[in-house]
């Protein structure tokens, strides 16, 4: 019978060298601007989508879990086009949605750590982690510029580390 995922190899590889290319030019190319970043996110969204709705639907005969990659297919195709369609109101967003991510996951840390002071011993360092966290979201906030650049960054290293393991992957698949 055969392996959806060992016959598919190529498409692991392919978004691991494209999540790889990305990560490096976000990290090496500073000088960016973070429009362009949402650009290629959005490339990458369409581009990732597309290659899972070709996998979703070379896998409909052998693995039951097809759908969920035609899914992530066109819901990857419907960001992809709508960031193209306008990078600068993604790119706000998304500065906005990390930074009250960030605020919201460092208020819910301290709470934590306050439920969790009977049960631990270090608890305060707990509570700065989260109070760093909201700092954090505070200062994406309240310097665009600085958080446009920062996420960035992150994102390269996130693109970089995701390349490496597709592309693993896609070699341990191949050998099967």
């Amino acid at each position: 019978m055969p392996n959806f995922y060992s016959d598919y190899w190529w498409i692991f590889l392919l978004r691991g060298l494209f999540a790889l290319i990305l990560g490096i030019l976000a990290i090496f190319m500073p000088g960016a601007t973070f429009t362009t970043l949402v650009v290629f996110l959005g490339a990458y969204l369409f581009i990732a989508g597309v290659f899972a709705i070709a996998g979703a639907l070379a896998a409909r005969k052998t693995s039951e879990n097809w759908g969920i990659f035609l899914l992530s297919g066109v819901v990857g195709i419907i960001l992809g086009v709508l960031t193209l369609i306008n990078p600068f109101a993604t790119g706000n967003a998304l500065i906005y949605l990390v930074a009250f991510w960030a605020m919201i996951a460092g208020l819910f840390e301290m709470i934590i750590a306050i439920r969790l002071r009977k049960l631990i011993t270090g608890e305060g360092w707990y509570i700065a982690g989260g109070l760093l966290t909201i700092f954090f979201g505070i200062v994406l906030i309240s310097n665009p510029v600085a958080a446009a650049i920062t996420l960035t960054w992150i994102f390269g290293f996130y693109a970089v580390v995701t390349g490496i393991m597709l592309i693993s992957l896609s070699v341990r698949l191949r050998r099967r």
